[in-house]
């Protein structure tokens, strides 16, 4: 992959913020200080509260806001720097971290820009510049996601491919369609997880795939929500520490 990604220290001091908007207004100077919880030295509270401030403020119920972008290379960017380094965060804190990631993608996909013209009409995308922009960034988050498909922990690895699915919407990502097809379908498309089965099934149908045995398998089992139902739901308390 060409795209590299900027070191995220630097990266968050970087960014204009003053510029920036959030859910609950400016993201100068409290988002850069909240998302530097992030980082694998923080303490657990404010890992807490940096993953508060993702799913609440920067990406609440799919909504875009002119931080966003911004905020998901930083993610990106924490995460491939602290891939490989258990010491560094927890399972459970690289999934949060996935999750949100793959919601970012979602949220400028394909379907739901069908989805947002059926409800807004044709204009909608030109409306709002943001899913230009965060449509721009998807190779870039990407090289932050990949390297944990092939993760020891099986967790991590699934909240991985759900993001990578999503990423591949990009054109610029389709060469790894088939590449990673096979994970999906074997991996995601039989995970625990309705959302992340609803996920996979999804873009292989998408690619062309046949996925009658994966519908069939969706049916008998009623465990989590769907992706649709996953995406448009409060994201729940996040003050266990993650670490």
């Amino acid at each position: 992959m060409d795209d590299e990604l900027p070191a995220s220290r630097a990266f968050l001091r970087s960014v204009d913020w003053s510029r920036l908007e959030h859910g609950g207004g400016s993201a100068a100077p409290g988002t850069p200080m909240v998302l530097a919880g992030l980082a694998h030295d923080s303490a657990p509270d404010a890992a807490a509260r940096a993953l508060r401030h993702l799913w609440d403020d920067l990406l609440h119920q799919g909504s875009l806001y002119s931080a966003t972008p911004k905020a998901a290379v930083y993610v990106a960017a924490v995460l491939g720097e602290s891939h490989g380094d258990e010491s560094s965060m927890s399972s459970r804190h690289e999934i949060e971290l996935l999750e949100w990631l793959a919601e970012v993608a979602y949220a400028v996909s394909v379907s739901r820009e069908r989805q947002l013209k059926e409800w807004f009409g044709p204009e909608v995308m030109e409306r709002n510049p943001l899913f230009g922009e965060v449509r721009a960034i998807r190779p870039l988050v990407f090289t932050g996601v990949h390297p944990y498909i092939s993760d020891a922990h099986t967790d991590v690895v699934e909240a991985a491919l759900l993001a990578a699915t999503h990423l591949l919407d990009a054109p610029e990502l389709a060469a790894y369609i088939d590449v990673l097809a096979p994970d999906i379908r074997d991996v995601l498309g039989v995970s625990s997880k309705q959302g992340y089965r609803d996920a996979a099934i999804s873009a292989l149908a998408a690619w062309g795939e046949n996925v009658e045995s994966l519908t069939a398998s969706t049916e008998s089992t009623e465990e989590g929500a769907s992706w649709n139902e996953f995406w448009n739901s409060g994201r729940g308390p996040v003050d266990n520490p993650p670490f």
